[in-house]
């Protein structure tokens, strides 16, 4: 970004990007104009939960364009773009800049988040559920809770059992981790493979490897603090794959060293190999046994 760096700027440049949950980017660069065309997941859908409004305060600078009309690039449809003028000198404020393109889908998951909140301050929030399907099989849903609190699902899909026995290990922490004082004022975690009863009445994704995982928000963390939990929440499910992933990466590491140890021990129990005898047989013929 800047004119010192226009002539990096002379060739076009054309990237398809894919990311988590169903997510991808067509990245076009061409002299001063950098546009990110995006295609996120039920987009159509989260519209009626005010996404425009909330992304155009977002990119409201005069730097941004947006443009919520669907294009094809590619041979693929995407839902809308986001424009970047990179002539302006942006100075300290280039890396914020970066930082808000590279939000894109955070901001479009965050947008109903938002929405819901004001309704819940407002006193016209829907009685049901929130539910914003994030992929194809998984959503998170968002419902009103006692007094001016929210509480917050994800229903996670666990293919693999293995994983599962992971992640329930991983989200006992969340519950022990509150019995600290310098954090007892995060959010309380629970999890279930059966229904919340928040969700009572609303068609949800059922199945053997579906988990519940609850988030219950209070005032403090809806006020001011309202932007960091959304973000938070929006990357938890990526956060707790991760982890998933990390953990049986180290399991098979340490299974793998402890196979070479048992190995080494076992070569070493070895007897050596007996010595070759050389003897001649009656008729003055050598040989070795």
């Amino acid at each position: 970004m800047g004119p010192s760096k226009a002539d990096f700027r002379s060739k076009e440049i054309v990237l398809l990007v894919s990311d988590f949950d169903d997510a991808t980017y067509c990245v076009k660069s061409q002299g001063d104009t950098f546009t990110v065309f995006a295609k996120i997941h039920s987009y159509q859908t989260l519209l009626k939960y005010g996404v425009e409004d909330y992304l155009k305060g977002i990119y409201s600078a005069e730097h941004f364009a947006l443009d919520f009309n669907s294009s094809s690039q590619q041979d693929v449809v995407y839902d809308f773009s986001l424009t970047l003028d990179l002539a302006p000198d942006f100075g300290e404020q280039a890396e914020s800049i970066a930082d808000q393109v590279s939000c894109i889908k955070r901001n479009v998951l965050a947008g109903p988040f938002m929405w819901y909140f004001k309704t819940m301050k407002s006193g016209t929030s829907p009685e049901e559920a929130l539910k914003i399907p994030f992929r194809s099989n998984e959503a998170m849903y968002v419902k009103k809770g006692k007094d001016d609190s929210a509480v917050v699902i994800f229903s996670v899909a666990f293919p693999e059992k293995t994983d599962w026995v992971v992640a329930e290990v991983f989200l006992r922490e969340f519950g022990d981790v509150r019995r600290d004082p310098a954090v007892q004022l995060a959010p309380v975690v629970s999890f279930s493979k059966n229904v919340p009863m928040e969700l009572e009445g609303v068609a949800v994704e059922e199945g053997e490897g579906v988990c519940y995982i609850s988030f219950a928000l209070f005032k403090r963390h809806l006020d001011d603090k309202a932007e960091a939990s959304v973000s938070a929440i929006c990357q938890f499910r990526n956060y707790l794959h991760y982890h998933i992933k990390c953990s049986k990466a180290f399991m098979h590491m340490r299974m793998r060293k402890r196979v070479d140890d048992l190995l080494t021990v076992l070569n070493r129990a070895k007897l050596p190999a007996e010595a070759a005898v050389e003897k001649k047989a009656w008729g003055g013929r050598s040989f070795t046994k």
